[in-house]
């Protein structure tokens, strides 16, 4: 939800791109390029999205890699502190945003938590501008 919100507001010039701390299965198979619209628990996100003029079914996951970092001039991790790979621990770009993962949540909490992160990215926004 983040990049999809932050792609929408943000300035010209300034683009989010979208990956997870750990983007495996529980068996430990990948999910990379796995679409948003064929994640079990994802359509009230694509849904909400819906609500504000963003097509997210789409999107893809993708495994964050330190090249990734390297190149951000900003990280926003939401992934729990225990999943984070050892070049994000103590780095200087990486900005904690505390969000409740909407995954199977009901339609009406998913809402609250895209307004979390809307406020959220507004405020981020306004900081690099």
């Amino acid at each position: 939800m983040a990049e999809a919100i932050f792609n929408q507001l943000a300035p010209d010039g300034c683009t989010a791109i979208s990956a997870g701390t750990r983007v495996f299965d529980k068996d430990g198979n990948s999910k990379e390029g796995e679409r948003l619209a064929d994640r079990v628990g994802a359509e009230q996100v694509i849904e909400v999205l819906r609500e504000f003029d963003i097509e997210a079914g789409s999107a893809q996951r993708n495994q964050i890699t330190e090249d990734m970092v390297e190149k951000a001039d900003a990280v926003v991790v939401m992934a729990e502190r225990e999943t984070w790979p050892e070049y994000l621990v103590d780095n200087e770009k990486v900005i904690y945003w505390e969000i409740t993962d909407p995954k199977a949540k009901g339609i009406d909490d998913t809402r609250q938590i895209r307004d979390q992160i809307t406020e959220l990215v507004k405020d981020l926004i306004a900081e690099i501008n």
